[in-house]
């Protein structure tokens, strides 16, 4: 106990004391160490460590908790501390360390990138703790380990044993005649070619399987027609060698090869008997034995190819059945070859064929040899699926293993998959769902003949998805309300929410309260006409940790060389407009179509509207605060008339700005996607259809250009400086008149630049669309020749707008 005490003495005190302080200090702890109860604490002891504390209650508070659990180190600790406040020269080091350690900023949990991490993470954390599991799990012993002599294998003899045979062999056949050596030599190939070794034909263990060390006296005549039947029983050995090495592990395709090639080794075995009976009557010989055996020398062959394809390869489920498919596409020419490939391909995938009929017509993966290229990844209890189901879950939760996927399946794997997934919704949310007859599949040499099948299994699941969010969840209602309140239908509830939070958004973003933005929206939903929106408690208050341009440039960014450039946005430089944004809280299965995905290219475009809709405010409120003005005399009015022109050409970019994006842009595209959406057959038809009206959306607001986007900021920059100005005027007319001159010439100059950039888009992509806001801010051609003339010459815009 005294060293422990030293070494924490020592390490508090940094090497700040003296060894005789040290152990003075050590000598005080270890007097009081321990020397009381928990709880008889000296109250001085406490008043005074309350008092120097900077939060007095919560240390109270949490002494009385550690008291009333009885822990025994706790009156040497409090002991320990209150030496530890006394002693300056502890104290100075201890706040020396702590000026030294660099500061770091505050993490910011409400961060997204936060939820990918966490989600990286776990699985990085499951998927090596599956590696460790099958690296440390031992390897299983089957039954021809405990008990070898079960095997239809060869026992291989050890040198010692393969002496002996030798000297034996030599003195059994040294000097006899040829015929008496067939008789003898007959009998032990018949046993050889069904995997048991002899005294004359002995099997060795080599790279490439078994192979045969033959008596050196055997007649050479004799030598040659056994030589030609070996390969026979090294064939079989590697065969049954695999038949015996699979187990449930391997999968239940491996397992149905196993049984199905068991099949063909019985009628060799058969094969094998009846020459045994022929031998006994006198009626074999080596040439008549490798006359009888060309067929299954040529079979067997075939089958070793076979199983050392799938040895090398590892081969499982679905694997195992594309080299079979392979082998079946390449012996096309030998028809006895194809017919037993064919046989074996057929039981095979008999189980895989199984679980992918539960799949297409149930939505459930039956599995247990993992053989399935469709791998379920379930971490949620089932009985959490009703409310904890969201479609982020529903996509990651089944995934395609690209390596089982066989090969005359591949065309339809992404097929396939999507017509599980929406059986498997429909599973979670429809109890009363009719299905229809499971049709058992088998394995057809045609790929094509699939197509019938799949397709029609995945009409059936996307359209009854389809009628299920239509009616039962419905899904246009949904889409109508996201409309309101991101794409800005609902004007007097925007207009109402702006007014109750105006103060509030304008701080910086971390100053913001949700909670209370939160209670303004309710408010602002209460008393408006959104009141009447069955959907309007699914909205809710978001503020993401970067603006709008910060988040397309991430967007843009992804798998670039730019994309480490957006991994973090310093939030202090934020203010609570720029950050934020509506969400939506919407069930499943209504959130496959309003996704991640979906909702965050809604949130980018709703704050575009939202922030346009603020300049707009800002310069209204400078309209009616310049309503002071007209009571002023006639000369001192007209030094704000440049103010007024500037004030009513920003009011109006902004209102036609507005006017094209919700008039001209989304109103069309809306229109076009709910008549689009009632004449969809399948739920692939509507995902489609919502993911082209956003990106058409997203594309014709100026949103998809970063360029653009970096000038409609910087022209409503302007616009915003200038309301701030005109509200905080100072009593110096020279100045006023300066300031609005470069106001006037900034706004120009960056607005000439815009709608240059929209021309050149326009012509560049065709766009006509995007063209109509040109006509309108530029109706006289006014800015038009002012760009003309600044390319021209260089000077040319500025004596224009000076």
């Amino acid at each position: 106990m005294a060293d422990n005490v030293l070494s924490l003495v020592s390490t508090l005190s940094s090497s700040s004391l003296s060894q005789g302080q040290v152990s003075q200090h050590t000598a005080a702890i270890s007097s009081v160490l321990g020397s009381a109860p928990p709880t008889s604490v000296a109250t001085p002891t406490l008043q005074s460590l309350a008092r120097i504390s900077s939060q007095p209650t919560q240390f109270v508070r949490q002494f009385r908790s550690c008291s009333t659990q009885q822990i025994p180190e706790l009156s040497g600790m409090v002991e320990l501390l209150a030496e530890i406040a006394r002693d300056e020269d502890i104290k100075t080091a201890l706040s020396q360390e702590e000026e030294q350690t660099p500061s770091q900023q505050p993490v910011n949990f409400n961060s997204p990138d936060l939820k990918t991490l966490r989600e990286r993470l776990l699985k990085e954390v499951v998927s090596s703790s599956n590696a460790q599991v099958i690296i440390e799990k031992p390897k299983v012993k089957t039954l021809f380990d405990t008990r070898p002599n079960l095997t239809a294998n060869f026992l291989l003899p050890s040198a010692g044993d393969t002496l002996s045979q030798a000297k034996d062999s030599v003195s059994c056949l040294k000097g006899v005649p040829a015929v008496s050596q067939e008789s003898l030599l007959l009998q032990e190939l018949l046993y050889c070619l069904l995997g048991n070794g002899g005294r004359h034909i002995v099997p060795v263990l080599g790279t490439t399987g078994v192979s045969f060390t033959l008596d050196k006296n055997i007649d050479q005549s004799l030598q040659s027609l056994i030589l030609r039947l070996l390969p026979l029983a090294s064939n079989y050995s590697n065969v049954v060698s695999w038949c015996e090495g699979v187990d449930r592990t391997t999968g239940l395709v491996n397992q149905a090869l196993s049984a199905a090639l068991e099949l063909l080794l019985h009628d060799y075995r058969l094969l094998v008997c009846q020459l045994e009976q022929s031998l006994t009557k006198g009626q074999l010989t080596l040439h008549q034995m490798h006359h009888q055996l060309q067929s299954s020398k040529h079979c067997m062959e075939i089958l070793s190819q076979l199983v050392q394809d799938i040895q090398a390869r590892q081969a499982t489920g679905g694997t195992t059945l594309s080299i079979l498919h392979s082998k079946l596409v390449h012996c096309g020419s030998d028809p006895k070859s194809e017919k037993i490939v064919q046989f074996l391909t057929e039981l095979a995938a008999k189980p895989f064929f199984e679980t992918l009929s539960k799949w297409l017509y149930r939505g459930v993966i039956i599995d247990p040899g993992k053989d399935f290229f469709v791998e379920d990844h379930e971490v949620v209890d089932r009985t959490c699926l009703p409310t904890e189901y969201n479609d982020d879950y529903w996509e990651k939760r089944y995934c395609l293993r690209m390596d089982k996927v066989p090969a005359f399946l591949s065309r339809y794997a992404d097929t396939i998959l999507r017509t599980g997934k929406y059986l498997n919704v429909i599973q979670q949310c429809d109890k009363t769902a009719r299905w229809p007859e499971i049709v058992p599949l088998q394995y057809l040499h045609n790929p094509e003949h699939y197509q019938t099948v799949f397709l029609k299994a995945h009409q059936f699941a996307s359209t009854t998805l389809l009628q299920l969010l239509l009616n039962d969840r419905d899904l246009i209602g949904h889409l109508k309300s996201v409309k309101k309140y991101f794409l800005m239908e609902q004007g007097d509830f925007i207009c109402q929410f702006l007014d109750l939070c105006d103060d509030e958004l304008n701080q910086p973003v971390d100053c913001v309260e949700p909670a209370r933005l939160e209670s303004l929206l309710e408010m602002a939903a209460r008393t408006s006409t959104a009141n009447f929106d069955p959907y309007k408690d699914n909205l809710c208050v978001a503020l993401l940790p970067y603006d709008l341009e910060f988040q397309m440039g991430k967007i843009l960014a992804i798998d670039t060389a730019e994309e480490g450039e957006y991994q973090s946005c310093d939030t202090s430089l934020l203010s609570g407009m720029d950050a934020f944004a509506f969400g939506y809280q919407v069930e499943w299965p209504v959130s496959l179509v309003l996704n991640h995905k979906a909702l965050a290219q809604y949130q980018m475009i709703f704050r575009h509207f939202f922030y346009c809709k603020h300049i707009e405010r800002l310069l209204s409120a400078v309209w009616i605060t310049n309503k002071q003005t007209k009571f002023l005399p006639g000369d001192q009015f007209k030094v704000y008339h440049p103010a007024f022109g500037l004030r009513q050409k920003m009011l109006n970019l902004i209102q036609n700005l507005s006017y094209y994006m919700c008039v001209e842009v989304v109103e069309p595209a809306w229109n076009s996607l709910v008549t689009s959406i009632t004449e969809c057959i399948t739920i692939d038809e509507v995902l489609a259809k919502h993911g082209d009206f956003l990106n058409c959306c997203l594309h014709d607001c100026l949103l998809s250009s970063p360029q653009l986007l970096a000038t409609v900021k910087k022209l409503l920059s302007v616009c915003a400086e200038f309301a701030a100005y005109m509200q905080n005027l100072t009593d110096c007319a020279e100045d006023f008149i300066e300031d609005i001159k470069r106001y006037d010439l900034q706004f120009n100059s960056v607005l000439a630049s815009l709608l240059d950039r929209i021309s050149q888009l326009g012509r560049d992509n065709y766009n006509e669309k995007v063209l109509n806001i040109l006509h309108r801010l530029d109706f006289n051609g006014f800015y038009t020749s002012a760009v003309d003339q600044f390319k021209s010459t260089p000077g040319g815009l500025l004596g224009e707008t000076g």
